[in-house]
């Protein structure tokens, strides 16, 4: 015989403050009884039981990813994941990243839950992103990392409906790495105005990140030596940058000194610029003014480091400087500099030679006569033996970014 109010099983109900009824349902789950709630009516607590028992019957109903309300925080989710990152194994500049992204998923999913990420969300934000003039590589950076902690923290399987399946990500392939002209840099100077095209030359000059750049104290720089300290890196570590005469220059023409320990202090000098209102309101306009296509903050880096490459330096010089721990992200800028490959290929043509101009040439008549570029091959060859110590010397600069 069926148990009357058999459709009510499940179902608790109680009395809020304020005399208004709110639902509860009570299920039994490996032997243990969970509650889950509050619900406003009782359709929708009903739903959430039926929905639940099936699941059981399914072997897909997993309580741990249920919370107050139906379904486990966005924030919660990430908030458990950014936890294990001290011990996942990660290198610190991951980490940093991640952090980072986590952040910035927080605070824009804040009281979202994992059932409300549909694709339409997703793709409401990947417009968000693109209207603030992020690149798609940065966009895909984004959406990756959310994906990533949705099947780490809850798990591709559990997942009552999985919304990166209706949601494309194009592989990104590497084009051409954008960097500025002199005279595009020109035209951005103008187009920024006198007050700020010192900050963008000072990128240019540095190879400095953005938030690098602007979260700057006046106790970092070091003017009597030529050097910026930076404490909080990518890498975790402490690093610096060397600086020119012209970047002296610049940061002494600042008077911020004055009246904040920022370098590039905001309207209230306790606190440091505000970065991506600088970035949106500012900077971008400018970028769009001038009329220059794929041009972000980075772009003032890459200028950095494809310069470096044309004026010959090599890549665990440019690696260093660009506070690389190898060269493998160098190896876009080589071609912006050819002539280590022609001096490579000369090699092949001299190959030999060196033996053959040692030993003396006679004439028909017996007489020794010298080579007729023997001068200059002394030369090359004492040229080729400086270079090789100014290779080595680069070598070691390389090995000790992380000083």
């Amino acid at each position: 015989m069926a148990r009357a109010g058999r459709k009510d099983r499940g179902l608790l109900t109680k009395v809020d403050s304020t005399g208004k009824p709110i639902w509860y349902v009570r299920l039994y789950h490996e032997g243990r009884e969970r509650r889950f709630g509050s619900f406003s009516n009782k359709t929708q607590a009903r739903d959430f039981y039926e929905k639940a028992k099936q699941e059981q019957k399914s072997g897909r109903f997993f309580p741990e990813r249920y919370q107050r309300g139906g379904y486990e925080l966005v924030e919660g989710m990430l908030s458990r994941y950014l936890t294990t990152l001290p011990s996942s194994g990660k290198t610190p500049s991951t980490i940093t990243d991640e952090r980072f992204y986590g952040a910035w998923w927080s605070k824009r999913l804040s009281g979202k839950r994992v059932n409300q990420l549909t694709p339409d969300l997703l793709e409401q934000i990947k417009g968000e992103l693109t209207e603030k003039s992020y690149t798609p590589q940065t966009i895909l950076h984004y959406m990756k990392f959310l994906r990533h902690v949705l099947y780490a923290t809850v798990g591709k399987s559990r997942l009552p409906e999985n919304p990166f399946e209706k949601v494309k990500l194009k592989a990104i392939r590497a084009g051409r790495t954008r960097f500025l002209s002199p005279k595009e840099e020109a035209m951005l100077y103008e187009a920024i105005g006198p007050i700020y095209a010192p900050w963008v030359r000072l990128a240019i000059l540095t190879g400095l990140r953005k938030s690098e750049q602007f979260h700057l104290r006046w106790t970092d720089v070091d003017m009597e030596h030529g050097f910026l300290t930076l404490g909080e890196t990518k890498s975790g570590t402490v690093q610096y940058v060397p600086l020119t005469e012209e970047g002296i220059a610049i940061l002494r023409d600042l008077d911020s000194w004055q009246r904040s320990k920022w370098v590039f202090p905001s309207q209230n000098p306790q606190t440091h610029l505000n970065v991506d209102n600088f970035y949106g309101r500012l900077y971008l306009p400018a970028v769009k003014q001038a009329g220059l296509e794929g041009v972000t903050w980075h772009t003032l880096r890459h200028t950095f480091a494809s310069r470096l490459a044309m004026s010959g330096q090599t890549p665990s010089t440019i690696a260093a400087l660009l506070r690389h721990s190898g060269i493998n992200l160098v190896a876009r800028y080589a071609h912006l500099d050819p002539s280590h490959l022609k001096s490579a290929v000369e090699g092949v043509a001299n190959f030999g030679k060196r033996d053959a101009e040692s030993k003396p040439v006679r004439d028909q008549a017996g007489t020794v006569e010298p080579f007729s570029n023997r001068t200059v091959t002394r030369t090359g060859i004492e040229g080729n033996e400086e270079n090789r110590k100014t290779t080595e010397v680069v070598d070691i600069v390389g090995r000790g970014e992380r000083i």
